[in-house]
């Protein structure tokens, strides 16, 4: 038992999980009244050797008023897959928000198969900053395009998702 124990600490030790840092702002290091603000993360690479990527570029056009150009990268074991979602959120208050906007999505080429064609999505939702750290997100997406083909593509998905920021 003491053998598998270690053997999982070893192996939760040696597992990198690269979290979100604070970057320079385009106006000073740090400065918190910049207009643009970015954020990134990475999952490790698990023994099928899936990866999980994501990075915003966040411009403030006004106080509450925000638009944000994302990207996700996706490796799974038959595919995978790329987001660009563009979208614009509005606070009503310090924690509460609407959002809304396009996302395009494809899957690219792992085994030699023809990919499916790109889907264009159109996002909705609300979200809610429990704190700096913790918000929580639900989400619909609905497809402009009618395919349903692709390893991950739903014509209507709607989701609740819940973000950690460390």
């Amino acid at each position: 038992m003491t053998k598998i124990l270690s053997l999982l600490c070893i192996c939760a030790g040696l597992t990198a999980i690269q979290g979100q840092e604070v970057t320079p702002s385009f106006k000073g290091v740090n400065n918190q009244d910049a207009k643009i603000t970015t954020e990134a993360f990475s999952y490790p690479v698990f023994l099928n050797d899936e990866m999980h990527s994501n990075f915003a570029v966040i411009y403030e056009v006004d106080t509450g008023f925000l638009v944000e150009l994302q990207g996700y990268y996706d490796t799974y074991l038959l595919g995978d897959v790329f987001r660009v979602p563009l979208i614009t959120k509005y606070y009503v208050n310090d924690k509460l928000y609407f959002f809304s906007g396009f996302e395009f999505e494809a899957d690219l080429d792992k085994y030699g198969r023809k990919p499916a064609p790109p889907r264009l999505k159109f996002k909705n939702g609300v979200g809610y900053d429990i704190d700096k750290n913790f918000s929580l997100e639900a989400n619909h997406d609905l497809q402009f395009n009618k395919t349903n083909l692709g390893n991950y593509a739903a014509p209507k998905l709607f989701s609740f998702s819940g973000k950690y920021k460390f």
